[in-house]
């Protein structure tokens, strides 16, 4: 068990689709004993109705699955871009589980199929729905977590998911890219403004994981398919010195270390957790 987690109360967005990043962390902090709310969209993204996110029945599993071992479990239905959603979804967990210590922000990604393509010919309104998905989703949880945090005295841990993308430009991914970029960006903001508040705030940067978002259909996989020497399998034996895809459990591992007693002295961070597919 890591210290400092069991009995603390976590946030975790992005926590419903079953294979995800999301969903690997909020089982991981429930292992470690934290009381976790599981936070997703559980619904189309407003505007873009044809673009698939997760839904209500997997968001009841992971919590389900929280209760099934012993765990204390909330699940909240809200949007990170909608600032009253959030902090309505805030002050539930509040009330319900208690005060929020431990926030992990893990929802976003490209696997709604929006800004995916050549920048120069990335549709605006998807452009902007990635950066407000990825970015500004996280600086609003980020937001309503941290001030409670401050104004009860709690020595919070916060963990921003950003990518690979965000620290190397990766062709198709530019929108996605800026936005990771930005998370990165805002972490080391926050890590020193909310510093002298006992807070960390870090980020994770993953490369390419096996989660139900990258499969063959994603943009991505079928330029480096039809590209690539070997196709995307050779590609990624080749640009993974590990030479394999991470699981989401290796990523969610890395939050809780992030989170634990531990990393007390960390902040600031923007750790790869790549298997060496960069390292910057």
């Amino acid at each position: 068990m890591l210290a400092g987690i069991e009995g603390r109360v976590a946030l975790v967005t992005g926590a419903a689709r079953r294979r995800s990043i999301g969903r690997a962390t909020a089982l991981r902090l429930a292992a470690e004993g934290a009381h976790v709310a599981c936070l997703d969209i559980a619904g189309p993204l407003a505007g873009f109705p044809a673009h698939p996110t997760a839904g209500p029945d997997e968001l009841a599993e992971v919590v389900a699955s929280i209760e099934d071992r012993g765990g204390r479990a909330l699940a909240v239905v809200a949007d990170v871009t909608d600032p009253d959603a959030v902090r309505a979804a805030v002050e539930r967990t509040t009330d319900t589980l208690g005060p929020i210590s431990l926030v992990a922000n893990v929802a976003g990604g490209t696997g709604f199929g929006l800004g995916a393509g050549p920048l120069l010919t990335v549709d605006e309104h998807e452009f902007r729905k990635v950066l407000d998905v990825n970015l500004t989703g996280t600086w609003i949880v980020c937001r309503e977590t941290i001030r409670r945090m401050i104004d009860a005295g709690i020595a919070g841990r916060v963990v921003n998911v950003s990518s690979q993308a965000g620290k190397v430009g990766f062709p198709l991914l530019g929108a996605y890219g800026a936005a990771k970029a930005g998370v990165i960006l805002l972490t080391r903001v926050l890590a020193k403004e909310v510093g002298p508040s006992g807070i960390t705030v870090n980020a994770v940067c993953p490369g390419t994981v096996d989660t139900d978002l990258l499969n063959r259909d994603d943009a991505f996989v079928r330029v480096i398919d039809a590209t690539e020497p070997g196709g995307f399998d050779a590609w990624v034996r080749r640009e993974i010195p590990l030479g394999r895809m991470e699981h989401p459990d290796e990523v969610a591992a890395a939050i809780a270390f992030l989170m634990s007693d531990d990393a007390a002295y960390i902040t600031g961070e923007a750790m790869n957790v790549s298997g060496g597919q960069t390292m910057l």
